[in-house]
């Protein structure tokens, strides 16, 4: 199965791209969390800002023992391929399309499916049903084609259709530099 060429980054218009919760510290992440009255992000669990900092970190851990060299505490989050599910997160949606091939190998990292999910797997007796062997642990670009060929890409189809691929709505890429990243943010 074919690597897709592109990340997709998806993003609410009137906030701006490249923006992560946690960017700036604790305090200031839940701030923001409490100002989501709406979209699928106004859902989150109460706990989520201690998920998203502990998962983060554990991420970034995992990245760096495979090789990753981040140059940054918290990572920007994209979809390997389009996902048009992640719209709905939003209720005026943007969306910056960037090729794989503009990031540098060592600060990329990758989840199948989205980290929070995966990490949920993995950690959760409970959701053993959905439970993969690639939950649970972070890949590298070099690993992606063999982790694609294994469980295949995502899709809407097979997430509806497919009971332990409920939650498998696509791959996520965690980008570990700003570089790139304030090339696009100002293109945007």
């Amino acid at each position: 199965m074919t690597v897709p060429k592109f990340l997709f980054h998806y993003y609410e218009l009137d906030n701006g791209p490249f923006r992560n919760i946690t960017e700036y510290g604790f305090e200031e992440a839940e701030s923001i969390q409490n100002q989501i009255l709406e979209g699928f992000n106004s859902k989150r669990p109460n706990n989520y800002i201690d998920l998203r900092f502990s998962l983060e970190k554990r991420i970034k851990e995992q990245f760096i023992l495979k090789g990753g060299k981040p140059n940054r505490n918290d990572p920007f989050y994209f979809t390997l391929g389009e996902c048009n599910w992640a719209k709905s997160w939003y209720v005026n949606p943007g969306v910056i399309k960037i090729p794989l091939t503009d990031f540098r190998p060592d600060q990329i990292s990758f989840t199948y499916p989205d980290s929070m999910i995966s990490f949920q797997f993995y950690d959760e007796p409970k959701l053993e049903t959905y439970r993969k062997n690639c939950n649970g642990q972070v890949f590298l670009l070099s690993e992606i084609s063999n982790l694609i060929n294994e469980y295949g890409l995502p899709t809407d189809e097979k997430s509806q259709t497919v009971e332990s691929s409920k939650y498998d709505k696509y791959i996520e890429a965690q980008v570990w530099d700003a570089e790139i990243i304030n090339e696009y943010k100002n293109k945007a």
